[in-house]
């Protein structure tokens, strides 16, 4: 028996129940970085199928004008690009072979993409936009090979996320692109769900009880109580739910601070929030203290009541006209392509909460056990 145990402790070997495993979120955040960079790129579609050489942007002179915010968009929007190139050829190439790899297949996707605007009369292929690209590929990949893939791999990942959502990696997904919903402009901010269906408005003239500040507010404190009580129902309970909701909101609004100036300058970084927006926030934190104790199924309840009534509230109630106004005046901004699509994540967002939700219910009875 001696004899057969050290004979099973030779032949495990320790490389073999620690194999290097791919890196799966990495592959999938680069299938929706390339989705993202197709979409800013070839946006609005407007394809035009004449007789020219689909490759005369490399032959043409360089642009006598070069903006300097053009050349910084396309750096950073390839750096991330050849970061998680990097970590998607993981375990099977490492280091150089996997920086090289990311860099040609970074080329030929800007290269492919810069040919395809050949046929948009909105957008110019230009040389300098491939070299700008091809340098934010290079940036990302290098910092990429710094890193040891180990330490960010799937068991790293999972861990985390086990630790605040157990098996609801659907909430923790949503989750992380909520603060990417707030970007685009809205009537109230966080209210989301807003699909611009001009007869569905009811009639803009109110009494002081519904007030366009009042408005505000109703829609706020809706939008942070049914976001609130949608994390509520996917964290675990032992995960601290409160710093998770506050986390994840004051990053959004840090993001939306930062797009803001990115894009129009001070212009619009002061007319984005409001005193009632931030009362009625404030309004909804009280709320979500109050109720951050009930049980799962009463947080699923609000959840889906809440987002129910946010998108009824934010598409039947009159846009503020101070808000409209803004619009109007408001530049069309640096990264106008990529807006529409910030446009439908702020439409849909609640929509898709919902589902998930639904979906929870529907396949799985334990969906409210406190694992």
């Amino acid at each position: 028996m001696l004899q057969i145990k050290m004979f099973k402790n030779i032949t495990s070997f320790p490389d073999e129940k620690k194999a290097p495993t791919p890196f799966s979120l990495a592959r999938l955040t680069l299938c929706v970085t390339i989705a993202l960079i197709i979409f800013a790129s070839l946006t609005p579609f407007n394809f035009e199928y004449v007789s020219l050489d689909p490759l005369s942007w490399i032959t043409a002179p360089l642009p006598k004008y070069i903006p300097l915010f053009d050349v910084e968009v396309n750096i950073l929007g390839y750096l991330p690009f050849g970061f998680l190139a990097v970590l998607a050829l993981y375990p099977r190439w490492v280091k150089w072979p996997a920086f090289l790899l990311s860099l040609l297949f970074g080329l030929l996707v800007s290269a492919s993409l810069e040919s395809a605007q050949s046929f948009l009369s909105t957008r110019v292929a230009s040389l300098t936009d491939f070299y700008a690209n091809g340098l934010g590929t290079f940036i990302g990949a290098l910092l990429a090979i710094t890193i040891n893939p180990v330490a960010l791999s799937k068991h790293w990942t999972s861990r985390f996320r086990n630790v605040f959502f157990g098996k609801n990696q659907e909430f923790f997904l949503l989750l992380a692109i909520f603060p990417l919903a707030q970007i685009f402009p809205q009537n109230v901010w966080l209210g989301m769900g807003d699909w611009q269906i001009n007869f569905l408005r009811i009639s803009p003239y109110w009494t002081r009880i519904l007030s366009n500040a009042t408005q505000e507010i109703l829609i706020a404190t809706l939008a942070v109580v049914s976001t609130s009580a949608f994390m509520m129902t996917g964290i675990r309970r032992q995960a601290p739910k409160l710093k998770v909701i506050f986390s994840v909101i004051a990053f959004s609004a840090f993001l939306k601070f930062a797009m803001s100036e990115l894009q129009y300058g001070s212009f619009d970084v002061k007319h984005w929030i409001s005193v009632a927006n931030g009362f009625g926030i404030a309004l909804g934190f009280i709320v979500v203290i109050i109720i951050r104790n009930y049980s799962r199924s009463t947080h699923w309840v609000i959840a889906i009541i809440g987002f129910i009534l946010l998108l009824i509230v934010v598409n039947i109630l009159p846009q503020n006209p101070y808000y409209l106004s803004q619009v109007q005046l408001l530049p069309q901004g640096r990264l106008k392509h990529f807006n529409g699509l910030l446009e439908w994540l702020t439409m849909v967002w609640p929509l898709i909460g919902i589902v998930v939700l639904i979906k929870q219910y529907k396949i799985t009875q334990t969906s409210f056990s406190e694992y």
